[in-house]
């Protein structure tokens, strides 16, 4: 294993607590410029889980209270809480880059919210563990100066059959081992949408450690991050663990 990520997850509670993680649940609070494209209640209180192993996702009481959206391995539905399945789509990554402008700039339906958030949510509550799978790639790249501190970096390439935002990323990594900022471009919203997500407020639940304050950020020419608009903020209140 990369000797960077061994000690990011070491700050994050550790690979042998990681690897024994099934599920997680967390609930919180969404807010920023990216939710007003949502449908329904635009996810600003969420209650959302995800499976470990498996890229799966159950965003409840989402678009309307009594629904959920399920994102599984690259497939979207909305369905009743009793199962009915309400609506789904197979391919929803190449159905965003089919959008108009209007629709993809200003509204999303259902199943592209799922697709969205559905991914991102597996994404942000899997990681570090998820830069540990056999089918990323990581190395660590040149150290970064931001705000008078050093940051290390590690540069991850995700494989094609994994749900993300692209798959180049870079994940900045404090003195003490924790991430606090994580660079992509979110593919589905357009190929410009370069983003830094700055990390925080980092929390011990059940002996896992998660940033719980997000702010996701736009990145301008060189790298440089802009102070606004912010794209989404994403607070998490509370999360769970199964094993």
């Amino acid at each position: 294993m990369n000797e960077l990520l061994d000690e990011v997850l070491t700050a994050h509670g550790g690979v042998e607590h990681w690897q024994s993680v099934s599920a997680i649940t967390a609930r919180g609070r969404l807010g920023g410029l990216l939710p007003q494209r949502f449908p329904g209640n635009k996810l600003a209180k969420f209650t959302v889980e995800v499976e470990v192993a498996e890229q799966r996702t159950v965003l409840q009481d989402f678009p309307r209270v009594g629904e959920c959206a399920v994102f599984d391995k690259g497939v979207v539905r909305i369905e009743t809480r009793d199962g009915e399945e309400l609506g789904s789509r197979t391919d929803p990554r190449s159905t965003f880059f089919g959008l108009s402008g209007v629709r993809r700039n200003l509204h999303w339906d259902a199943l592209d919210t799922a697709y969205f958030a559905g991914y991102a949510f597996w994404n942000y509550l899997t990681a570090p563990l998820l830069l540990a799978r056999d089918d990323i790639t990581v190395t660590e790249a040149e150290p970064w100066q931001e705000s008078g501190q050093q940051w290390r970096r590690l540069q991850a390439t995700f494989a094609p059959a994994i749900d993300t935002h692209c798959r180049q990323q870079t994940f900045y990594v404090d003195n003490g081992g924790l991430i606090r900022r994580h660079d992509f471009v979110a593919e589905p919203v357009g190929k410009l949408a370069k983003a830094a997500l700055y990390c925080d407020h980092h929390r011990q639940f059940d002996g896992l450690t998660f940033p719980t304050r997000r702010r996701v950020l736009p990145r301008g020419p060189g790298g440089r991050v802009l102070s606004r608009p912010t794209l989404l903020a994403l607070d998490f209140d509370d999360i769970e663990i199964k094993r």
